[in-house]
């Protein structure tokens, strides 16, 4: 120890704050500048076990190295992994056809403390906000002070959320030989027609948020009549037959149109505003076709469109509920089903996907009981009555990106072993990624983690299949695609949010002994010092390794280190200008608001250990297990006040490792 840690040691020991200037400065007590400068001079005792500079791109372990895993490490979560994985696979396709998990049944799952949007949102393109958190203090004890005085509550990072674009989605509509992703699509009746229900209802909601409305354009479909209509080759017919209102009629000549049939009255466009082209023309056909279409017949509100929607259904017996058995459900309802589609448009926007839909045929209306649909109809209607809550998470792509990508962390996989962790998930999941079979990854994900496949089957339903390769690259690189950096980062405030957690940061750490020689783990470390800085961003998902003696770590943290406390997410503020002034909106979120958050929905995070563990003959890259270390490395070298010191670090030898050969970590 340094000789000022020695010195910090001692007052805290002993009480007595006497400064000592008589000892010289170490030669080890370096400033940020000299350990990068020094960290390929180092002596040959501080090199790695691994001392060769050209580092491989694939994983090979390396017993007692201070960054590279062993061997034995590697192969164990390696076979655990793929018999993990191969387990999800086998009781997803031993699901019928169309099965999902029972969870699926009520996607309110996914909300936890999810704030609404505000009752009044402001017409400009950004809303933004920002959670408050609660960081006990070990030495608190009056419970008396007024939250914004009390020091043990902090606010999290600023988040942006973007209200309009000049553009809406554009939707295709296509023909695709069957494979087996795209029979999943084809399986949802009528999912085209009721996507773009959705987004409407989506769109307009947030319009009357802000106190605007919708207005028809120019262009829109011309129902045709029945009694004179001749079907021809290529088109895509949909018979509305003589029962539909002429509300409806409207309604849907207007949101099918292969241009944007209705309008903002402010110009732009909401996150989920879309339109459906196609290389097939969409023909209406009504009883009385033009004779009873009124073209200046006002926009419906987002109730009232709800209730079209419901008649659309009703309509073409879209409305059956699910039937559960065995544990399972089976597939869900239509307009569900399209409420999930709906409701990754925006994350689809943002990534450069294209939604795409295969071609639709609802064939003759076969009108429905109200008795059979009862069910649906109240499902529906209950999720328009949460759209504040839903809207907040739909609209905001990199919280759908954390929460996405989450579905492959794994909580026990330290940094230096997610190589070998996402391997084990490539063996399993690549002939179906390459087959397209969004069906029975669809399963596998939902059978992991509940609350996050749901984001998973909206983005499936949408139809892009390049989303599957992006998944591809993420499993070897970390990445999803190259050049613009990833959304699986972890989001402390989307994981407290939704329930689901998506990094070491979420868990809560364990207590340590008073004494200063005791052992403390980095992730306890990391966790401790992240509710110093809780509005940076966190980049490390995984993990770190290894121990630190409690005597070299700042004495700052030495009290909550011993008490193990973790922060509690409290609420959500959003910040709305009005002229010259700045309102608060505090947010407590869906399970405090409405008491309807179902608790009992717990993820599958087990691993299984497999039978042998010694060996494999699948090549496991290197990237992922050296990125997420030096993640690790970053982390570790900041200090509570943001400071940034090898010193810290507490790992001697690490900063001449083969894996930090250009690191410029300390710049």
């Amino acid at each position: 120890m340094d000789a000022r840690r020695e010195q910090i040691l001692e007052w805290i020991c002993t009480g007595k704050h006497v400064i000592r200037t008589d000892y010289d400065k170490p030669a080890s007590d370096r400033t940020a500048d000299d350990a990068t400068c020094s960290a390929h001079d180092a002596a040959p005792s501080e090199m790695s076990t691994s001392s060769s500079s050209d580092i491989p791109d694939k994983l090979i372990g390396a017993d007692h190295d201070l960054l590279i895993p062993s061997s034995a490490d590697i192969d164990r979560v390696f076979h655990d992994g793929r018999a993990t994985w191969a387990r999800f696979a086998k009781l997803a396709e031993a699901f019928p056809l169309h099965a999902f998990p029972a969870e699926f049944a009520n996607l309110s799952i996914m909300l936890k403390d999810v704030p609404a949007l505000p009752d009044n949102l402001p017409k400009g393109r950004f809303i933004f906000g920002r959670p408050l958190w609660h960081v006990p203090d070990p030495d608190h004890t009056d419970d008396t002070e007024k939250l914004e005085w009390d020091l043990q509550y902090a606010y999290g990072v600023r988040k942006f959320f973007r209200l309009s674009y000049p553009r809406p989605i554009e939707c295709r509509v296509y023909s695709q030989p069957a494979i087996p992703g795209h029979a999943l699509l084809a399986a949802q009746r009528g999912l085209p027609f009721l996507t773009m229900c959705w987004s409407y209802i989506l769109s307009v909601r947030i319009l009357e948020l802000q106190g605007s409305k919708p207005v028809y354009s120019r262009f829109s479909l011309l129902p045709v009549s029945a009694k004179t209509f001749r079907a021809t080759a290529g088109e895509v017919v949909l018979n509305l037959g003589a029962s539909a209102s002429r509300k409806l009629v409207r309604w849907l000549c207007a949101v099918l149109s292969p241009k944007p049939g209705w309008l903002a009255d402010g110009g732009e466009f909401p996150p989920w505003a879309a339109f459906c082209a196609g290389d097939r023309p969409l023909v209406v056909v009504t009883a009385d076709g033009p004779a009873g279409f009124v073209l200046k017949e006002p926009p419906p509100s987002a109730a009232e469109a709800t209730e079209l929607l419901i008649e659309f259904c009703r309509l073409y017996g879209l409305l059956e509920p699910g039937h559960k058995y065995k544990g399972q459900t089976s597939n869900l309802p239509p307009p569900i089903a399209a409420f999930l589609a709906a409701l990754a448009l925006p994350f689809y926007r943002n990534v450069g996907l294209q939604p795409q839909f295969p071609i639709a045929s609802l064939g003759k209306p076969i009108p429905q009981s109200t008795k059979s649909a009862e069910y649906t109809i109240s499902t529906v209607r209950q999720y328009v009555t949460d759209l504040r809550y839903y809207m907040t998470l739909s609209m905001h792509p990199s919280s759908i990106g954390s929460i996405i990508w989450s579905i492959f962390w794994q909580p026990d996989v330290e940094a230096n072993l997610v190589s070998p962790w996402l391997a084990s998930i490539s063996t399993v999941i690549d002939p179906i990624l390459e087959s397209r079979d969004l069906n029975l990854l669809a399963k596998m994900f939902a059978l992991r983690r509940p609350r996050v496949a749901p984001w998973w089957l909206g983005i499936f339903l949408l139809g892009d299949f390049v989303i599957l390769d992006r998944i591809s690259r993420y499993l070897k690189t970390l990445e999803e695609r190259w050049g613009f950096g990833s959304m699986a980062l972890p989001d402390i405030t989307v994981a407290a949010w939704t329930g689901s957690p998506q990094s070491f940061l979420d868990s809560e750490p364990a207590p340590a002994g008073r004494g200063p020689m005791e052992q403390v783990s980095r992730a306890d470390v990391l966790r401790h010092r992240y509710n110093f800085r809780l509005q940076e961003d966190a980049y490390l998902s995984w993990r770190p390794f290894g121990y630190v003696a409690k005597e070299l770590l700042e004495p700052d943290l030495w009290p909550w280190i011993e008490r193990g406390y973790i922060r509690e997410y409290s609420h959500w503020v959003w910040y709305i200008k009005r002229g010259n002034v700045v309102l608060r909106d505090v947010q407590l979120g869906f399970r405090r608001d409405t008491e309807r958050f179902v608790p009992d929905v717990p993820d599958r995070l087990k691993t299984y250990s497999a039978r042998r563990r010694a060996g494999h003959d699948s090549v496991i890259k290197l990237e992922p297990s050296k990125t997420s270390t030096l993640r690790m490395i970053d982390s570790c070298v900041e200090d509570v006040c943001g400071d940034r010191d090898a010193c810290i670090l507490a790992m001697p030898g690490a900063m001449s490792h083969p894996w930090l050969k250009d690191w410029r970590g300390l710049e």
